[in-house]
């Protein structure tokens, strides 16, 4: 992503843009990992001296509120954020925790017509848990040895 276009992003969305909001985003957007706030944080500080825990905790949920990434918490004992807002399920190891987008549009969930007479539905999360190839080695290879 250009940073003019993140910067046309942040402000049609009524975000101040700071060079640590920038920077945030930024690192949300072109990463494929849904990182946790410590994790975006440890990446950009040397950048950014003064930048806080806190401020990129605040920009998080800023981002959240306007739709910008998604918050995802499976599993974790902190927040995880996903930069891409379509609809899409993910996949999570229950060992080493990681999340990964699935992009499969025959997955979805059909509610009964009732829940919608006494719900407003705002948002739906489809997630499968188990073990990532990765894992699966790593624990076939020790019950090897």
């Amino acid at each position: 992503m250009v940073k003019k276009e993140s910067v046309e992003i942040l402000k049609a969305k009524n975000i101040q843009v700071t060079p640590q909001r920038l920077a945030i985003f930024e690192q949300l957007m072109g990463r494929k990992d849904h990182p946790s706030a410590e994790m975006i944080f440890n990446d950009i500080k040397n950048d950014f001296p003064s930048l806080t825990l806190v401020t990129v905790y605040n920009t998080l949920q800023k981002l959240v509120s306007t739709d910008l990434c998604i918050k995802v918490n499976p599993l974790h004992t902190s927040a995880r954020y996903d930069g891409n807002t379509e609809v899409h399920q993910h996949l999570v190891c229950n060992h080493c925790q990681k999340i990964i987008d699935m992009h499969d549009a025959s997955v979805s969930v059909e509610l009964p017509d009732l829940i919608y007479e006494k719900y407003k539905i705002v948002e739906q999360s489809v997630t499968f848990y188990g073990t990532c190839v990765e894992c699966q080695e790593t624990m076939r290879t020790s019950t090897i040895n």
